[in-house]
């Protein structure tokens, strides 16, 4: 039944000509905080919602949101430079027709790529056919110069913050990286393993108000993910805690952020994923410049 509703509410929505999409990139100040379980779960939830979702996995190590939803790349991005395959058979369809785009260590270091690589592989992304109307990115760690790109490329950046001092001083130092070095002025605040909504509140309201003092910067608080036993018991079975454990805290929570994000304003229309991922590869280019000087 709700494939059903989900074919139609897709076919609704293209034939009223809402062909636009939305392109968040999920990132952490630190390893360990759930960003990929958060992708994941909200990919799944919005696909439930009648989205057409694409998740764009950066991760080299296995643990990116392929692993979280059960599925294992045969390619990367390097085997499609090399001319091993083509792109379009890098993806892979997950559980409730998520499409994931397993990128691997052969998108790093863009920048450094020939011109004529960077071209090639632009006018491949451009020739994609992928209709999506969100796109997540799974981005790995932003502490990498080479990972920068995907998220100066989006048109939204949520930051996946769980409780503890540590956590918040190092989301609190990405979000400075990103305002002062790259000019991003707008991020969405997920927490997760909160065990009240009065923490989240405390919390939301405490990182919003520093970074708006300090950077200069606006911090909307979407909402938060419960400290949840049945969402990591999720994870352990590779599948999404919304198809394991419907009725599970957690999956009601990842409900109502998929809801709130559909109301999200319409952002510019990049015209495709290839239109998304010519921004990723031009970003490549500032990090590289960045980083000469």
């Amino acid at each position: 039944m709700d494939k059903f509703v989900s074919d139609q509410a897709a076919g609704l929505r293209r034939l009223l000509g809402q062909t636009g999409f939305q392109v968040i990139t999920v990132m952490s100040g630190q390893q360990g905080a759930g960003k990929t379980a958060a992708t994941a779960n909200l990919a799944v939830a919005l696909a439930r919602s009648g989205r057409d979702v694409l998740i764009v996995d950066q991760d080299r190590h296995g643990r990116g949101a392929c692993a979280a939803l059960g599925l294992t790349p045969r390619y990367d991005v390097a085997d499609v430079l090399a001319g091993h395959c083509t792109l379009d058979s890098l993806i892979l369809t997950g559980p409730d027709n998520v499409q994931v785009l397993p990128l691997g260590g052969g998108f790093n270091r863009l920048g450094r790529l020939s011109e004529r690589d960077q071209e090639w592989l632009a006018q491949s992304f451009n020739r994609l056919q992928c209709g999506v109307d969100v796109v997540l990115v799974d981005m790995e760690e932003a502490t990498d110069p080479d990972a920068l790109p995907l998220g100066l490329a989006a048109s939204e950046i949520m930051v996946v913050l769980p409780p503890g001092n540590t956590a918040i001083t190092q989301a609190y130092t990405l979000v400075k990286r990103l305002a002062q070095n790259f000019g991003k002025r707008q991020f969405r605040l997920l927490l997760n393993r909160i065990e009240s909504p009065e923490q989240a509140q405390a919390v939301a309201r405490n990182f919003a108000h520093t970074a708006e003092q300090y950077l200069r910067v606006s911090v909307d608080y979407l909402g938060y993910i419960p400290l949840d036993e049945r969402l990591t018991r999720a994870g352990h079975l590779r599948t999404s805690v919304v198809d394991a454990f419907p009725v599970a805290q957690s999956t009601s929570q990842f409900r109502k952020l998929a809801d709130g994000l559909l109301r999200w304003p319409q952002p510019a229309s990049l015209g495709s994923v290839g239109g998304f991922m010519q921004r990723v590869i031009q970003g490549g280019r500032l990090v590289e410049a960045c980083r000469r000087g």
